[in-house]
């Protein structure tokens, strides 16, 4: 069970840009769809259409209300400049209307080409983020279009605007989620819509990182997203994730709202929340931040490993895994592992380090990174192989040489995510590259595929094959069969026995 405050303060430090679209002065491509004309552009010998409001925006009355249908609109609609971004500013400021959709696709790509889809949530705690890029990485998709894919990068309220309950809005309908409401209404659109550029409404993957990739395990849980995608890539997905409960939720809105001089729970205090700067209920700090699922009946219904152990998701390929140094995010400290119980110690002593070597700093970021990512991966492999669906998990643990002494304990949190997409505004040395072309060509084989295998690299066994994990280090991919089990056997327990808390700094 992930501690969530961790989560949420972990991925604001982090922080997320928007970048740039820097268009090519050639033929201007087009489009149309079903609500008007689209001007894109040209770039780096692909075409991309930018800020496509998939919603209307979510202002006014419509604050904390599901997503309406996205506006029509008469002649041209230029999309050649990235839209809004969900994210509040560093003094809690929203801009509301941020609801777009980002298309890149093949140059020449023509309606009815029926090219692979993929659709990508971005990450950042469910707080911040931006669907143009995040994390030192351009995920607008450039190189799969290249290979063919349709890439569409889609925004969803954050924060206060994303994951928001309060008895007055609930007595209204369908509330907490919004964000999720916004990831749904986004697919509904591809579905209805992607077509008109060239692509297959019934070959897409959703993909996505962190808070994108807890999104994409809660998508094939949510019954009102059923048959949007066929496919999922989820990167640090968080798979035994608990949600916060409606009665927690609400509890923590009436308080935000008194903060802001609104009390009561009915339509008077409603529409006076929906008249208030969301800067007026900010988080009153980072290890407070309570965004993400909300336990609602309907979008979120249990946790993610509850879910998938009762088989109430969607069976389809799935491909997901995490990286080597998870724990980047929470900062364990060695002292943590002599706070563990004697009998907990000497089996991870045992686990983790085998050899005896006394590195406690690297056995706690080790132990952190099993217990949030690694060892709920394997658990939801597990599952999913189980009903017959391939299943394909990663780890990766490569750090670039010029990195190795920032980087002591492996590959953080986010850094695969730039090797994935590999697109050529990316910053890699000339030593990373290989694997980049290799982690993207696996990529961009499971989203048209569903198998990764296709790649022409080296042979990616599924999961199911003695529970293959393919490693992407400094040696290339390499298959591992009962990858790191010692480690993932011992966190199981500690699941199991109820003590599966990682160690974190001490307070």
């Amino acid at each position: 069970m992930i501690a969530r405050r961790h989560f949420a303060a972990a991925a604001l430090a982090l922080g997320a840009l928007g970048l740039p679209l820097a268009a090519a002065a050639q033929d201007a491509p087009t489009a149309k769809i079903k609500q008007g004309a689209l001007k894109g552009a040209v770039v780096e010998g692909v075409e991309e259409f930018w800020a496509i409001p998939y919603a209307a925006p979510p202002v006014g009355d419509l604050r904390w209300k599901p997503p309406a249908a996205g506006p029509v609109w008469t002649g041209e609609r230029d999309a050649t400049k990235a839209g809004a971004s969900c994210q509040p500013t560093q003094k809690g400021e929203y801009t509301e209307d941020c609801l777009f959709a980002n298309v890149t696709r093949p140059a020449g790509a023509k309606p009815g080409q029926k090219l692979p889809v993929y659709v990508w949530i971005h990450g950042g705690g469910f707080t911040i983020g931006s669907a143009v890029g995040a994390f030192g990485a351009q995920t607008d998709g450039i190189q799969f279009a290249k290979d063919g894919i349709i890439t569409v990068s889609v925004s969803y309220r954050l924060g206060r605007a994303g994951w928001f309950a309060h008895p007055a809005l609930c007595k209204e309908g369908p509330c907490g989620n919004y964000g999720y409401m916004d990831q749904i209404a986004a697919l509904k659109w591809v579905k209805a819509n992607i077509a008109n550029f060239g692509g297959d409404p019934n070959n897409v993957t959703i993909g996505g990182e962190s808070a994108g990739g807890i999104s994409v395990l809660e998508l094939m849980l949510a019954p009102d997203a059923r048959g949007t995608f066929q496919k999922a890539i989820g990167e640090s997905s968080f798979g035994r994730l608990e949600p916060t409960s409606m009665a927690d939720a609400q509890g923590q809105g009436l308080k935000a709202a008194a903060t802001a001089g609104v009390t009561g729970e009915d339509a008077t205090a409603a529409a006076a929340l929906r008249k208030l700067p969301l800067s007026a209920m900010p988080y009153s700090g980072p290890f407070t931040s309570r965004a993400g699922p909300i336990l609602d009946g309907r979008y979120v219904q249990s946790g993610i490993y509850e879910g998938f152990a009762a088989g109430k998701q969607a069976k389809i390929p799935l491909l997901i895994g995490g990286n080597s140094n998870e724990a980047s995010l929470f900062r364990p400290q060695a002292a943590a592992v002599d706070a563990l119980p004697a009998d907990r110690k000497a089996a991870a002593m045992a686990a983790f380090d085998p050899k005896g070597t006394g590195n406690k700093a690297q056995m706690a970021n080790d132990m952190a990174t099993r217990q949030y990512i690694t060892e709920p991966d394997r658990a939801i492999s597990r599952i999913q192989s189980k009903t017959g669906q391939p299943v394909y998990a990663y780890y990766f643990s490569y750090v670039s040489p010029g990195a190795k002494a920032q980087l002591p304990f492996g590959a953080p949190h986010t850094a695969e995510i730039k090797f994935a997409f590999a697109g050529p505004k990316q910053q890699f040395a000339d030593v990373d590259l290989p694997l980049a072309k290799a982690v993207n060509a696996y990529w961009a084989a499971f989203i048209k595929s569903g198998n990764p295998d296709s790649a022409g690299g080296p042979a990616w066994p599924k999961f199911a094959h003695n529970e293959t994990y393919m490693e992407f280090s400094a040696d290339g991919p390499q298959p591992h069969e009962h990858f790191l089990k010692a480690q993932l056997d011992w966190q199981e327990a500690n699941v199991a026995a109820g003590a599966g808390a990682s160690p974190t700094s001490p307070k």
